[in-house]
């Protein structure tokens, strides 16, 4: 048997305060499955009134009806879940980065950015395969595959402000045609 408890911290509050009574438990879940059908399906008439609007409308706005109804859409029954996840899980990329990645590059490469202290971006289609940018990883070769094998200067700078995880680890990037300033 499971052990039904929920532990939540108030804010302010140094000590957690824990729920173990599973009438009080079970009517929080029921009250929040509640309330998620009652917001998907006032979601789905949401998306139908504008869908009624931009299509029987004879105003000469009614096609800017499909805006909302495209934000309406987004919480209906069947595509909530997906929202939800992707919404959940879009603040990942950008919480708890590491302080400090690592750039890896060539000789000549190395050579530039002491010469200049600026790590340039790379082009898309080059080496950035998510778009132009500088890429700095936690891991290098051979346990990160995604490094070309030609770039084994590995150069330790504090991580960038703007910096996106793409895979955990293994690719970082700061988005963009600038480089990254070394200092």
């Amino acid at each position: 048997m499971t052990d039904l408890s929920l532990t939540c911290r108030r804010e302010g509050c140094g000590t957690p305060v824990r729920v173990t009574d599973a009438g009080t438990i079970n009517h929080l879940l029921f009250k929040l499955r509640q309330l998620y059908r009652q917001s998907t399906l006032a979601a789905d008439g949401a998306a139908q009134h504008w869908a009624d609007v931009a299509t029987a409308s004879e105003s000469p706005f009614a096609p800017l009806a499909h805006v909302p109804g495209v934000f309406a859409t987004l919480w209906t029954p069947d595509v909530a879940p997906t929202t939800a996840t992707v919404l959940g899980s879009a603040g990942y990329g950008f919480a708890a980065l590491p302080k400090h990645l690592t750039h890896f590059t060539t000789r000549s490469g190395a050579a530039g950015i002491a010469r200049t202290g600026l790590i340039h971006a790379s082009r898309a289609g080059a080496s950035g395969i998510f778009g132009p940018g500088v890429y700095m990883a936690r891991f290098g070769p051979p346990v990160n595959l995604m490094i070309r094998e030609v770039a084994t200067v590995p150069i330790v700078l504090p991580t960038p402000a703007g910096t996106v995880r793409i895979l955990p680890y293994i690719a970082y990037v700061r988005w963009g045609a600038k480089g990254v300033r070394i200092q």
